[in-house]
């Protein structure tokens, strides 16, 4: 989800725990430090840990003849390597830059049904020498959805790691993973705990509960998507698929998290006044309830465009990334 969701649950959260709301009548910030312990996770993510990510190779396209082929040579070579030796590899793609605004897009799309990868270039790029090319790699198994864009100012990674079925040596499978790097150690559910126990030392238990359950919310609410989180870090050390249920970049499940959050949060500041002015259930049936199942249902329908076999799914699966800038 988008930044301003994760921040707006973080607040709701905070605004619950019992004398927060009260602290916030008198000055106190226990209840933006709920907003801000929400933005946490990525906060981590796109200032530490994508930065320190080991890569084995970058793959940036020639800016004055760009070759599609080329492109999808190069990347199958790599991951056939390893398919060979077993080894994991760790790639960055990059854009070009030809010039102020003026950049090379392409797409990737992993044909998993012909274990090939189809590069894509943008229509409008001059004098490409192929806008569409693809690569044969073999057995492949990739679990997020839609086509990867390579866009403006930076690329995503992949991570692709051989898999034995049955142990067997000559029946491999090759795993792809999306930012490698993202939702890993800093997705976790034990690390909230540990950051709610560290702020309950250091400041008492109501920012403890309030910091724990605002970076809770953000785990929970990406455990909604597509790519999942390491919920058990450092017990474990992998992802955890997702519910597969929005993307980042769903306007409708970002506008139903907000509009949620923020109308519990006016409804929690509304409980805490000695004479409550709303009426408590008329309020949660139309003000909170309906606009939220209506954009729940858009969100349904987003989904299920996005499942039909007839159709591809080309989102901004790079979302996260362009939050992360923001």
């Amino acid at each position: 989800m988008k930044g301003i969701a994760h921040f707006a649950s973080g607040l709701c959260v905070a605004a619950w725990v019992p004398g927060v709301v009260q602290d916030a009548a008198q000055g106190g910030l226990l209840i933006a430090l709920g907003g801000a312990c929400a933005m946490l996770p990525d906060m981590l993510d796109f200032r530490i840990e994508r930065f320190i990510e080991h890569r084995h190779a970058d793959i940036a396209p020639d800016a004055q003849l760009p070759d599609a082929q080329a492109i999808a040579d190069a990347l199958a070579a790599l991951m056939r390597a390893a398919l060979v030796d077993g080894q994991p590899r760790t790639l960055q793609l990059h854009p070009i830059r030809r010039g102020v605004i003026d950049w090379l897009l392409y797409s990737l799309r992993f044909d998993t049904a012909n274990g090939d990868v189809v590069i894509r270039l943008a229509p409008n790029i001059a004098n490409a020498s192929q806008t569409l090319a693809r690569a044969h790699v073999g057995k492949l198994d990739y679990t997020y959805d839609g086509e990867i864009h390579i866009e403006e100012l930076g690329g995503p990674s992949l991570k692709f790691t051989p898999v034995f079925a049955n142990n067997a040596p000559t029946d491999k499978t090759l795993r792809i993973e999306f930012l490698p790097w993202h939702r890993r150690r800093t997705h976790s559910l034990l690390l909230a705990a540990g950051l709610g126990v560290l702020l309950g030392l250091s400041f008492g238990w109501m920012a403890g509960l309030v910091g724990g359950l605002g970076y809770a919310v953000h785990v929970i609410e990406d455990q909604l998507g597509y790519m999942g989180s390491n919920l058990w870090w450092p017990l474990t050390s992998e992802r955890m698929a997702g519910l597969k249920l929005l993307h980042a970049s769903d306007a409708p499940a970002n506008a139903a998290t907000v509009w949620l959050a923020l109308t519990l949060l006016l409804l929690s500041l509304d409980r805490a006044r000695d004479v409550p002015l709303l009426p408590l259930m008329p309020y949660l049936l139309l003000v909170v309830g309906l606009p939220t199942v209506l954009l729940i249902i858009a969100q349904a329908r987003r989904v299920w465009r996005r499942h039909m076999p007839a159709t591809f799914a080309q989102g901004d699966i790079l979302a996260d990334v362009e939050e992360g800038r923001a």
